[in-house]
């Protein structure tokens, strides 16, 4: 698992685990919560606990930081863009 923010605005760490599978998207975790991210367009999963307040935040927060979590994405999968 790579960190690619950790506790940003909010507290929010945005991680990518290795070993993934496409398309393109993250793991979101505060405390005990957690949802899962796809990136193009951001799209919430598997949400465990986060309100929608929480919700608007964290794709606040990513959209802020696309750059820079797409080009981690690309770096540890390459081929699956």
């Amino acid at each position: 698992m790579v960190t690619v923010l950790y506790r940003q605005r909010h507290g929010f760490d945005v991680r990518i685990f290795t070993r993934e599978h496409g398309p393109a998207h993250v793991h979101v975790f505060r405390a005990e919560k957690h949802v899962k991210v796809n990136l193009k367009p951001i799209q919430f999963s598997h949400n465990k606990g986060f309100s929608s307040r929480e919700l608007r935040q964290i794709r606040e927060l990513l959209s802020d930081h696309m750059e820079l979590i797409l080009s981690e994405w690309e770096r540890l999968y390459p081929e699956k863009r």
